[in-house]
């Protein structure tokens, strides 16, 4: 099966290539290369590009896993222009004259905020550009007609890219520098590590799924609260770690409080159990303890 990854410079994307490369007969493209790439075929392609005959003629994709996405909130409130063509118009060119099925990783964001554990029938109502892209995204996905699939989902985890450094890397690392840090204890997500979501990814390549599913922590927790689990997991000085309120900052772009998800179909649907939040730490202290 020939698969196609975008977005195989971040962390999903990255960690996709690594466990698939001698599953998949897997061609990984990405705006830029780096060092120690696993991916044994990587093509350089900015999805901002007007055409993806290039890519599409290269990989010849059975199945394409689309990872790739500007996720900067605030950068893309500034530039809508730029963030729909590469978030949103990219599932149209990749899907153009071709039977690949889709696998669209989109995102909580899609939700206004207060929805807890929020499931596939809320109504999805984006209150940032971001978001926006990703519901418009989705919809496309959805108007596409064949057997696609928009997963929802809240990462997790490590870059095999050293130019790149996510969420609990920042909080790790901030610590191993000595640096205090604030985390929200308001501001709740349900997390699933890149490396748990990428074994439910190979089961739903061949599932029969499609439409939208929620695949991310089959629990909620805090920023605050994920944040100290980590770190006291690393024994790391967890005092340098601060109580904030998501309420008292003035981002750019607005943030949801609450960007829990509820994996509950899905669970139903394929029998399969995703991960609590321990477990979900629990993946990622491996990772950085390796």
């Amino acid at each position: 099966m020939r698969v196609l990854i975008t977005g195989a410079a971040g962390m999903l994307g990255a960690s996709l290539v690594n466990a698939w490369q001698e599953k998949f007969d897997v061609f990984a493209t990405g705006r830029k290369n780096f060092a120690k790439n696993p991916a044994k075929n990587f093509l350089e392609k900015d999805l901002a590009d007007e055409s993806y005959e290039d890519l599409l003629r290269w990989s010849k994709p059975d199945v394409i896993i689309h990872c790739a996405a500007l996720t900067h909130v605030d950068y893309c409130e500034d530039h809508p222009e730029e963030a729909f063509k590469i978030n949103t118009e990219s599932v149209t060119k990749l899907l153009a004259g071709g039977n690949a099925r889709m696998l669209f990783i989109s995102s909580d964001a899609v939700f206004a905020d207060g929805i807890p554990m929020a499931t596939e029938q809320h109504e999805a109502l984006p209150e940032s550009v971001y978001g926006q892209t990703k519901k418009d995204a989705e919809d496309l996905l959805l108007k596409a007609g064949r057997n696609h699939l928009a997963i929802r989902t809240t990462i997790v985890g490590k870059n095999l890219n050293p130019e790149k450094r996510g969420f609990a890397e920042w909080i790790v690392q901030s610590l191993q520098n000595g640096s205090e840090i604030t985390l929200f204890e308001d501001a709740l997500f349900s997390p699933i590590a890149i490396w748990d979501l990428a074994t439910e990814l190979e089961y739903l390549i061949d599932s029969g799924l499609k439409g939208i599913l929620h695949t991310s922590g089959s629990e909620g927790i805090s920023k605050h609260g994920f944040g100290k689990k980590l770190c006291e997991g690393l024994s790391l000085d967890t005092s340098l770690i601060k109580k904030g309120s998501i309420q008292n900052m003035n981002f750019k772009a607005k943030r949801s409080s609450d960007q829990t998800l509820s994996s509950d179909l899905y669970q139903n649907q394929s029998g399969r159990q995703l991960p609590t939040a321990d477990q979900t730490v629990s993946s990622i202290l491996k990772a950085f303890q390796n």
